[in-house]
């Protein structure tokens, strides 16, 4: 039921985009991740890249079993006499042979075959690494549309203040209460802000731009942030988050494959020395008719079994050379591990630093918004009654909106390294996304640019 209620809702975000209505059925990100999922071309590659290399396993394994080939043959023969050209016989010969080959001792294709399971599990990793991928993309392209439809909101905002705070200074100068120099700072701040209202609606036409590239539709309006406490890292130790992602972040487990991977491919070289034993079943005729009657022996069928078993004596120092080179590629591909390792490792104490100072940012800054607020209001009741001037009303309203938007990123930007971290450690998922979605709200919102149009 769940399902096929969010299949439905889906269906209405569409049909309501459609018809173009200023006020839509919003989305949450369960919605763009299910419909980019679906329609996403750099996901949609990487599974057909791993349905594609998935056959290699096949193609090692067919080295292993039986093989059956045919083949026929028609040829004509023509005999002439040196001393008489004109004397000559014509015959027309077939044939054909049906051979069954079973390798019995292979040792360098077993190798190829277990190094092919390894390259088919890298495959999977880098579908699964494209698929957490598509999620961080998804969750970015969702908060930043957020957060630009937030500061475009915070400044439509602060705009409205300071036409009032400019209207008011208009009024005083008219009264001869002050000088023109309140309303000329005033305008000078209005005019600012509308080329900086300018700037954020391009801005979030492009951020909304990247969710319609993702879900190849145009972007709906977004279910926004709820203002609740954001969680912490869990466990809260950084030991144990560096420890998993060492063993368990996707680079390095495709590494380890790697590593893996070339070391059967080195012990394949190795083994092209050894004698390889195949048993082999042969059937075919022959058969030759003249022009002047048929042979006089008749037409026989030859079968034949029997052991086949090869010994590469030299190749030109060819697989030597092979041995050489897998044993250097062995070791790039240890280097290449062990600097994933370290990547991992290093990326996930960066994105749990950052987890943990944005949670001390949010609450600063939330304290900050409370004091900027309380700041505004005194000095807009200081101003009424002439103890502050304009420019200290002006002053104390860009320092709430500022402080509005940074706290606005700050909770998106601790949201996005959260999964980072995750995805850093290997064990991001889906759920992960179902729990951040239950943090945003469920109602419908009017458009930042319908607004920004009224």
């Amino acid at each position: 039921m769940a399902l096929a209620s969010r299949h439905l809702r889906n269906w209405l975000t569409t049909l309501a985009l459609g018809l173009a209505s200023p006020i839509s059925i919003a989305a949450d990100l369960l919605d763009i991740w299910e419909l980019a999922v679906q329609r996403d071309p750099i996901y949609a590659a990487a599974r057909s890249a791993t349905t594609a290399d998935s056959e290699w396993v096949n193609q090692a394994r067919a080295q292993l079993l039986p093989s059956l080939s045919a083949t026929a043959a028609l040829s004509n023969q023509t005999q002439r006499q040196a001393s008489n050209l004109s004397h000559h016989s014509n015959n027309n010969i077939s044939q054909w042979s049906v051979v069954l080959r079973q390798p019995l001792i292979d040792l360098s294709a077993y190798q190829l075959y277990e190094r092919s399971q390894h390259q088919a599990g890298m495959a999977i990793i880098a579908e699964e690494q494209a698929r957490q991928n598509l999620m961080l993309r998804v969750a970015e392209a969702y908060f930043d549309v957020l957060a630009e439809e937030d500061n475009l909101r915070s400044l439509q905002a602060q705009r409205q203040a300071i036409e009032h705070q400019l209207q008011a200074a208009q009024h005083a100068f008219e009264l001869g209460g002050t000088t023109i120099t309140d309303a000329h700072e005033a305008q000078a701040r209005l005019d600012l802000l509308q080329a900086n209202i300018v700037l954020a609606e391009n801005a979030l036409e492009v951020q909304q731009q990247r969710i319609q590239r993702l879900i190849a539709q145009p972007a709906p309006d977004l279910n926004p942030l709820q203002q609740t406490q954001l969680p912490a890292p869990e466990p809260a130790n950084i030991n144990a988050w560096t420890t998993q992602a060492s063993i368990s972040n996707l680079e390095v487990l495709r590494s380890d494959l790697a590593v893996e991977a070339t070391r059967a491919l080195l012990k394949a070289n190795k083994r092209e020395h050894s004698p390889t034993l195949s048993i082999q079943a042969r059937s075919g005729s022959a058969s030759n008719v003249g022009i002047y009657g048929p042979n006089s022996s008749p037409r026989a069928l030859d079968n034949s079994i029997g052991l086949e078993l090869e010994i590469p004596l030299y190749s030109g120092g060819e697989i030597s050379s092979r041995v050489r080179e897998q044993s250097s590629r062995l070791q790039q591909h240890q280097y290449e591990r062990e600097n994933a390792r370290r990547n991992a490792i290093e990326a996930t104490q960066r994105y749990f630093s950052g987890v943990l100072s944005g949670l001390s940012q949010i609450q600063a800054l939330a304290a900050a918004e409370r004091s900027s607020q309380a700041a505004l209001e005194a000095n807009t009741l200081a101003y009424e009654v002439g103890v502050r001037i304009n420019i200290d009303v002006l002053n104390a309203q860009q320092q709430l909106y500022e402080t509005q938007r940074a706290l606005s990123k700050a909770r998106y930007d601790t949201l996005l390294n959260s999964l980072r971290l995750k995805e850093a450690a290997g064990n991001l998922s889906e759920e992960d996304l179902i729990a951040l979605n239950q943090l945003l709200s469920a109602q419908a919102q009017p458009s930042p640019l319908t607004e920004s149009t009224e």
